[in-house]
């Protein structure tokens, strides 16, 4: 992963378009991402305006969820991906319709908006205070982000769930180099599992089943890291 991707920040600029780029788009061309970060208080006071564009179905999900960090980043996440693909597709955000995949990945329903024949293909993932949108015209997308958390057991995990190159080329690092690359290898492999619309617990990683479609690094806040990969 040589180039490193840096995200727009929510809210989305008014000038210059962010979305100028979008119909440019190619199929190996990087996807567009959107960062929104709940320390910054401008998201923050988005939350009273991405509310109602929530379907009622997420509105009970986002009743269901017991901890108010989680409510936050679900509500923050679903409607700032909405309002994206209320513009993309020049329609009412609150009237799109998803459907979730057998891993619990989230699609839109074709033939909805303008050019129906072309969905945007889209991905979401959340840690911490950061939520990460990644949006393509032409190509399945998927997406990770992860908050750097000292003391977890890299190498155990990394024994267990990523594929045996992988493992080789991090079991030489150590300490610090060595937690922040296993980290970035985990993006990388949620990334392109999602891009593929599969989950960790059908994975079959260590035998290399993993994605082999682009995958890129993606410019976070200190002690996140994230990837971005395609199909």
């Amino acid at each position: 992963m040589t180039l490193v991707l840096r995200p727009l920040p929510w809210p989305l600029p008014q000038s210059p378009n962010p979305w100028r780029c979008w119909s440019l788009l190619d199929w190996d061309d990087p996807p567009l991402l959107v960062l929104l970060d709940r320390r910054d208080p401008a998201t923050a006071r988005q939350a009273s305006l991405l509310a109602p564009l929530l379907s009622l179905a997420e509105h009970q999900r986002l009743q269901q969820l017991r901890r108010p960090d989680d409510r936050d980043r679900f509500l923050l996440g679903r409607g700032a991906l909405r309002h994206c693909l209320g513009v993309l597709l020049d329609c009412d955000p609150a009237q799109l319709l998803l459907d979730v995949g057998p891993h619990g990945k989230p699609a839109l329903r074709r033939g909805i908006g303008a050019g129906a024949a072309a969905v945007p293909q889209f991905n979401v993932a959340h840690a911490g205070d950061c939520i990460l949108l990644a949006l393509h015209p032409r190509r399945a997308v998927g997406v990770d982000v992860e908050q750097q958390r000292p003391g977890l057991n890299w190498p155990a995990i990394a024994a267990r769930m990523m594929p045996d190159t992988w493992q080789t080329s991090l079991r030489p690092l150590s300490g610090t180099v060595q937690a922040e690359a296993c980290l970035q290898a985990w993006c990388q492999l949620e990334a392109q599992l999602k891009a593929r619309g599969w989950g960790l617990a059908g994975r079959g990683a260590a035998g290399g089943t993993h994605g082999s479609g682009p995958c890129w690094s993606i410019a976070l806040p200190a002690g996140y890291a994230g990837a971005a990969a395609l199909a």
